[in-house]
């Protein structure tokens, strides 16, 4: 006879299954909205000094603008906000006192042609100088047309963008920027201090960070990234690529065209590499590469302390090869590798 079998019951209540409430909001963190018609795409420059901003475009022709204020500040802030909206251009300013404060932030070595240390210090330097001027904080909300044109400055907070813009530029002194997708013809983004995650990305794409991660979905145009310390990630590239870490590690995951890659500490991997060149540098990392079947490949490899090994079937030039690719890695300390991706 088997013996009965017991469960022990669990002293915890169960889950409530209903959503929980949203708090309600204080006067200080009510929002205020403007809401106008568009024909059709537009452009918009929004400038918010400080706080997260939010950019979704949807089909339709609504424009809203949602300023949330998160104190007695940023209340008083929303007050003397622009907005504005004729034609197809949509104005979302800061008062001009502030606006004046912001542009050397925006015009600081965050985005010169210094070093990546300068970069990330004149960066961090604007947007603290940012947050001991600015009274209040206030996240913004915008929702636009599908294909409108996006120009966005903030002083220090987070950026989220969602849905398919034509074009966008987007700049932040510190926090992260997430794109669902880039835009269909131009993306550019760069922030002081903080991760860069951009999906699918029909068009180029420009993105700059001082210290942060860049990872990037599958890119149909150029991609040029740069990190002062952070690792590259991208999926598929079917234009140029170009990346840039001071320290940080670099994975591409199929290559077909012009690629530039260096780090200065870290390994460098191209997991397919289909055609085109490649030029690899590293000062202290591995480089591998994995040239997909039916490529002939000229490799040329140095390091200085390290192996090299190319395990590819030597050939007498090209012959009746479907692709042509070039490699050409340097590390001064790390191993090389050449090896033949999986079919």
């Amino acid at each position: 006879m088997s013996m009965p079998q017991y469960s022990t019951p669990d002293p915890r209540p169960a889950p409530d299954p209903r959503p929980a409430p949203d708090p309600q909001p204080t006067p200080e963190s009510r929002p205020t909205v403007h809401e106008f018609t568009a024909s059709g795409p537009i452009d918009a420059t929004l400038r918010n000094l400080r706080g997260d901003v939010v950019v979704r475009a949807e089909d339709g022709d609504a424009v809203r603008v949602e300023l949330r204020p998160l104190d007695q500040a940023g209340r008083e802030l929303v007050e003397h906000m622009r907005i504005d909206f004729e034609g197809t251009r949509l104005t979302v300013e800061a008062p001009s006192d502030e606006s004046r404060r912001a542009g050397g932030l925006f015009t600081s070595g965050a985005w010169s042609d210094g070093s990546w240390a300068d970069q990330l210090l004149d960066g961090l330097r604007g947007a603290l100088h940012g947050l001991g001027g600015f009274r209040g904080q206030l996240d913004l909300i915008v929702t636009v047309p599908t294909g409108s044109r996006i120009v966005l400055h903030d002083g220090a907070g987070d950026v989220a963008v969602s849905g398919q813009l034509g074009r966008l530029e987007a700049r932040t002194g510190a926090g992260d920027i997430a794109l669902d997708r880039g835009a269909a013809q131009e993306t550019r983004l760069n922030t002081g201090s903080g991760d860069i995650a951009v999906g699918p990305t029909p068009g180029d794409l420009i993105a700059t960070t001082g210290a942060g991660d860049v990872a990037v979905g599958s890119a149909e145009g150029a991609v040029t990234a740069t990190t002062g310390t952070g690792d590259v990630i991208l999926a598929p590239v079917a234009g140029a690529v170009s990346v840039t870490t001071g320290a940080g590690d670099i994975d591409l995951a199929r290559t077909s065209g012009e690629v530039s890659v260096t780090t200065s500490v870290g390994d460098i991997v191209v997991r397919r590499a289909a055609s085109g060149r490649i030029t690899a540098r590293s000062g202290v990392g591995d480089v591998t590469v994995c040239v997909v079947p039916g490529t002939a490949t000229r490799v040329e490899l140095a390091t200085g302390l390290g192996e090299r090994n190319v395990a590819l079937d030597p050939a007498d030039g090209a012959g009746s090869a479907e692709r042509t690719l070039e490699i050409e890695a340097k590390t001064g300390k790390g191993d090389l590798r050449v090896l033949r991706a999986d079919g």
